[in-house]
C-alpha cells in the first residue's frame, strides 16, 4: 500500500471532514464571494457614475434657474422700458421728435429751419416708429454740440442720418445745415388725423 493510501486510511476520519471543508470553502468562494466582489465592484461604478450623473444633474439646474432668472430680468427690464423709456403714446412720441428738437436746437444756438414728421408700424412687432426729417442751420461747433444733446438726452432718440451741406442762401457765410433723420418708437397705435 502507498503512503498516501495508508495516511488516508489511518487518518480517514480526521481528513474527510477536513476535505470536506476545503471543497465547501472552494465552493463557497466560487460561487459567492466571488461574485459578490464582481457585484460589488460593479455598484462602486455605477455609484460613481451617479455621483457624476447627480453633478451634471446640479450643473443643469443651476444653469437653467440663472437663465430662469436672466430671463425674469428681461422681461422686467423690457416692461421698464417699454413703461419709462419709450414715450406712451403717438402725441408724446410726436412731440419727442419735434418739439424737443426745436428747443434743442434754440439752445446750442441753431437754427430750426423745417421738419416733417411720419410714422410707420414696425414689421413683426407691436411698436411703431415715429420719425422727424429736421433741417437745421449754424455752425459746426453748434452742431455737434447739438448731436451731444440728443446722445445724452433722457428721451429715447435715435439718429438715423446726418447730412452736412452747404446752405441754400448765399448770404450764410461760414454756417453749415444738416439734415437729420431723429427716430424714436412707442407701443400705442398712432390715432388718426
Amino acid at each position: 500500500m502507498s503512503l498516501w493510501r495508508r495516511i488516508y486510511a489511518e487518518r480517514r476520519s480526521a481528513l474527510l471532514p477536513l476535505l470536506v471543508a476545503v471543497a465547501v470553502n472552494l465552493a463557497v468562494a466560487l460561487l459567492v464571494v466571488l461574485p459578490l466582489r464582481q457585484s460589488v465592484a460593479t455598484s462602486a461604478a455605477a455609484a460613481e457614475t451617479a455621483q457624476i450623473s447627480l453633478l451634471g444633474a446640479r450643473q443643469q439646474l443651476t444653469q437653467a434657474r440663472e437663465a430662469a432668472a436672466s430671463h425674469e430680468r428681461a422681461d422686467d427690464q423690457l416692461t421698464r422700458f417699454y413703461g419709462e423709456v419709450l414715450p406712451p403714446t403717438f402725441a408724446a412720441a410726436q412731440r419727442t421728435t419735434n418739439r424737443w428738437i426745436q428747443d434743442a436746437a434754440r439752445q446750442t444756438g441753431l437754427e430750426y429751419i423745417d421738419s416733417s414728421f411720419t410714422w410707420d408700424r414696425v414689421r413683426d412687432s407691436a411698436l411703431s416708429r415715429a420719425s422727424s426729417d429736421v433741417t437745421l442751420r449754424g455752425r459746426y461747433a453748434d452742431i455737434r454740440r447739438f448731436l451731444g444733446e440728443i446722445e445724452a438726452a433722457r428721451e429715447f432718440l435715435i439718429v438715423e442720418e446726418v447730412e452736412l451741406r452747404q446752405p441754400a442762401s448765399a448770404g450764410d457765410v461760414g454756417g453749415l445745415e444738416v439734415g437729420l433723420v431723429v427716430s424714436t418708437f412707442f407701443l400705442a397705435e398712432p390715432v388718426p388725423r
